[in-house]
């Protein structure tokens, strides 16, 4: 929902938290929060009906009705476009819209801190990876590559789990939270926990979201067309290539020690495979 998640963009810094809870849970739940009236969200998100016209109106709607209207519009939107067939000339531009996209999000990438976050991860005994419905996408990419390095590592999608791991990580560890609006409220309470605990923590999000103050290391997702939150084909492009630089420079960094334990991990992928074989056989 482009319009709606600009407006969203635009007025965060005049969000107190209770108001960001809301309009993240109409972004991230747009269905839901057509079908609830005001009474309904409200008990849903234990906040005042008050509140939630609040909310709407710093997001520039009268009240929460009109926000409803914006929803709908934007969902048909989109209805319609999933529902429409894809033509040779949508083909054509899709070539130029992943390159375009690449190359503007690499751009505002810092060799230096994609090498801070590389070294970060070298050092780390435990990497947990935080993230939350599309976004898992590129933190499982993550998670295999770390696994075949010889890291303990582990991806952690649920926000209760989430906070168990936060609460009993501790300074040898780094915490990876991926998410592509940086305005979840699970997330940060997470990475609060993490920090408190002594873990370092990186963050791959837009740069200047809430999420972003969380961490100690901000890989830049960016973004230079809003996209429908909820697994917008952007968002997963621009994430795995931020996952396939920093992993490059987690390979330039780990060196020897690294082909050490792939070789360990090339013996064991090895036995699974004949196991397999003579199975079949």
């Amino acid at each position: 929902m482009s319009s709606l998640l600009q407006s969203y963009n635009e007025a965060l810094h005049l969000l107190t938290g209770t108001e960001e809870k809301i309009v993240s849970f109409v972004i991230n739940h747009p269905e839901q929060a057509l079908e609830f009236s005001v009474h309904d969200l409200a008990a849903r998100l234990e906040v005042s009906p008050s509140m939630i016209v609040k909310a709407a109106k710093k997001l520039g709607f009268t009240g929460y009705s009109q926000l409803k209207l914006a929803i709908a519009s934007e969902l048909n939107i989109l209805v319609q476009r999933e529902k429409s067939s894809v033509l040779i000339e949508d083909l054509e531009a899709y070539d130029e819209l992943v390159s375009t996209t690449i190359k503007e999000a690499y751009s505002r990438l810092s060799e230096e801190v994609i090498e801070e976050a590389a070294r970060v991860l070298s050092s780390s005994q435990i990497v947990d990876i935080y993230a939350f419905g599309f976004d898992a996408i590129a933190g499982h990419d993550l998670y295999l590559k770390m696994l075949q390095s010889g890291k303990r590592v582990r991806l952690i999608e649920n926000g209760y789990e989430q906070m168990i791991s936060a609460y009993s990580l501790e300074s040898d560890s780094t915490v990876v939270a991926i998410s592509s609006t940086g305005s979840s409220v699970d997330l940060m309470d997470a990475l609060r926990f993490s920090k408190k605990a002594g873990a370092s923590v990186v963050t791959i999000t837009p740069s200047g979201s809430k999420l972003s103050n969380y961490s100690s290391i901000n890989l830049e997702s960016y973004y230079s067309k809003l996209v429908f939150p909820e697994g917008g084909l952007v968002t997963r492009i621009v994430q795995l290539m931020i996952v396939d630089v920093l992993y490059l420079k987690f390979l330039q960094i780990s060196g020897t020690r690294f082909e050490e334990r792939y070789s360990k991990f090339r013996e064991v992928l090895d036995f699974k495979r004949r196991g397999t074989k003579k199975e079949r056989d």
